[in-house]
């Protein structure tokens, strides 16, 4: 049965980065433009999701929890000179960043539980996206929709690769899938609204 899980961990690490592919061509492109404080919120929070999932033997289930950090982190530093162009929303980052350092403090003063930190996390990931929404309202072609569609199946796969399925092991990937699958609904909206105009 590890054997297995071991597989579904290296499907999933392979969809991570199957699902960059994408993204590192259409970022070479111009066509891409990520939102650094967001992909850095997304680092960071991953970070400390793959921290908690190996701590409650999520095994196989984090691999491709490690290699979104190592993908959001280069996309929030790619995403810099864009970000600093367009102005960053200080507030938003200071809000968010609070949000984190709180949580993470009392849960490891034992003040507070790791599965209620997760959902906390959870909420900021959803709240993480709003500035990426509004580029995407305003620029419906900036994202790829492939980066998203991958990340699903990754996030998918991970369920299935966890060596022990409790909520701690299982909750990050499966709202993953919801925030990824929402931003594509989103994308799909205001392309729509947006026609391309072929060159």
């Amino acid at each position: 049965m590890e054997d297995l899980r071991a597989i579904f961990g290296g499907l999933a690490m392979l969809a991570i980065i199957y699902r960059n592919v994408p993204a590192l061509k259409a970022l070479k492109r111009g066509e891409f433009q990520p939102n650094s404080p967001t992909f850095f919120l997304w680092a960071l929070i991953s970070l400390i999701e793959v921290i908690i999932i190996l701590r409650h033997h999520g095994g196989f289930g984090a691999t491709s929890m490690v290699f979104t950090v190592v993908f959001c982190t280069y996309f929030g530093i790619k995403g810099l000179k864009t970000s600093r162009e367009n102005g960053l929303d200080w507030p938003f980052i200071i809000l968010m960043m609070s949000g984190i350092a709180g949580p993470v403090i009392l849960t490891g003063l034992g003040l507070m539980s790791e599965s209620v930190l997760l959902v906390i996390l959870a909420v900021i990931e959803a709240l993480a996206i709003i500035p990426t929404f509004r580029k995407i309202k305003v620029s419906p072609y900036s994202e790829s929709i492939a980066f998203y569609v991958w990340n699903d199946i990754s996030m998918l796969l991970s369920c299935f690769a966890a060596s022990s399925v409790t909520f701690n092991t299982v909750f990050v990937p499966v709202i993953w899938v919801i925030i990824m699958t929402g931003a594509i609904i989103y994308i799909l909206i205001c392309r729509k609204k947006v026609p391309q105009v072929e060159m």
